[in-house]
């Protein structure tokens, strides 16, 4: 799987106890990572952006609906959910730079190098970005900015977990959020995040990526 070319690994995989789970890690992947790059390259290994691009739309709907989430187990959705809170604190921690090592020019929005995953599973359809304006797909970086300037990430992470709660319970439509405001955000972090994936983390845990042999 991949390592961010942004660090060494031996800051990839820290197993030291008096290390901090910064990006909360453990709860799902068994192991603390410290490089918000490798938390971007075990998420979209545990369940890839089309996945997760589902299990947004899903359990959104299924938070405002007369009706309890049944389409996976309730172990699966929480899965996701802490898989998605991982990613939001990653990007926290990544949402004053600027832009990434790899410039993308608008003409290459079609190029799959820039955006398809390792994963053997996937196709270029389920890959290609569909949340995200031109400018977006170039620069990734941006939607980190936009996220975190709707609002911040305690407050994104506490939404999480009440959307969540109301879809596995009978206590729908009570939220009073922003649903729809809500879920483009986390589409376009969902697929920025996995961008910026794609193009900066070469391998994990010592292998490295086995690109666009089925793509």
């Amino acid at each position: 799987m991949y390592l961010a070319f942004h660090c060494s690994p031996e800051s990839s995989f820290v197993k030291k106890e008096s290390t901090k789970d910064l990006f909360d890690t453990q709860c799902w992947l068994f192991n603390l990572i410290t490089d918000p790059y490798q938390v971007f390259a075990e998420a979209f290994c545990t369940a890839g952006i089309p996945h997760l691009r589902s299990f947004i739309k899903k359990v959104l709907h299924y938070a405002e609906a007369n009706e309890i989430y049944r389409q996976e187990s309730p172990c699966d959705v929480l899965l996701c959910m802490r898989v998605m809170r991982s990613i939001i604190k990653a990007a926290d921690s990544l949402k004053e730079i600027k832009s990434g090592p790899i410039v993308v020019a608008e003409q290459d929005a079609f190029n799959k190098k820039y955006y398809c995953s390792h994963d053997l599973s996937s196709t270029k359809w389920d890959d290609f970005p569909r949340f995200l304006s031109l400018k977006e797909f170039c620069n990734p970086y941006k939607v980190l900015r936009k996220f975190f300037k709707y609002q911040k990430a305690d407050e994104w992470l506490h939404d999480l977990e009440e959307i969540v709660d109301c879809a596995l319970s009978k206590n729908n439509g009570e939220l009073g959020l922003e649903m729809v405001t809500i879920y483009s955000h986390l589409v376009k972090l969902a697929e920025a995040t996995h961008l910026i994936n794609v193009r900066e983390v070469i391998h994990i845990g010592g292998r490295l990526k086995n690109r666009f042999i089925n793509n």
